[in-house]
């Protein structure tokens, strides 16, 4: 009997934790450019993921406004707006995901951008380099 309480308290914390985590809007669910585009009435003013490759010769940059494509490369292109700074490894041909709303007028206002960094580690280069620093250190007074 003195553990009902104890035991209650937890399931209801417990209920609300599960019940604030799936909450509408709480979850950014991630799709094709494909998916969007067949559905496009479904996706106006709801918050998404989706990620393309950024087009080559698409970028314009105009104080702190950038419009650019993003394709799927299967025939699904999308227009997108972002106001910001992009991320240091933003670039056109540069795979992103992209956080954000499609508008009535059919391009995507983004509020996130997302970029993948390489994989690819070269110790010889990164070798090299500590070397360079180290050389210099030794001349430093």
């Amino acid at each position: 009997m003195k553990y009902w309480i104890p035991i209650t308290v937890i399931i209801a914390s417990l209920s609300l934790i599960l019940w604030k985590a799936t909450e509408e809007g709480s979850v950014v669910t991630f799709y094709t450019p494909q998916e969007i585009k067949s559905q496009q009435s479904k996706f106006i003013g709801k918050t998404f993921r989706m990620s393309g490759l950024v087009m080559m010769n698409s970028l314009l940059k105009k104080d702190s406004d950038l419009i650019f494509q993003v394709s799927d490369l299967k025939g699904s292109d999308f227009e997108i707006h972002y106001k910001g700074v992009p991320p240091d490894l933003f670039k056109e041909g540069q795979g992103v995901i992209i956080e954000g709303i499609l508008t009535s007028e059919g391009f995507i206002q983004a509020q996130k951008l997302l970029v993948k960094h390489s994989e690819v580690y070269d110790t010889q280069k990164d070798q090299s380099e500590l070397k360079k620093v180290r050389i210099l250190e030794s001349f430093s007074p």
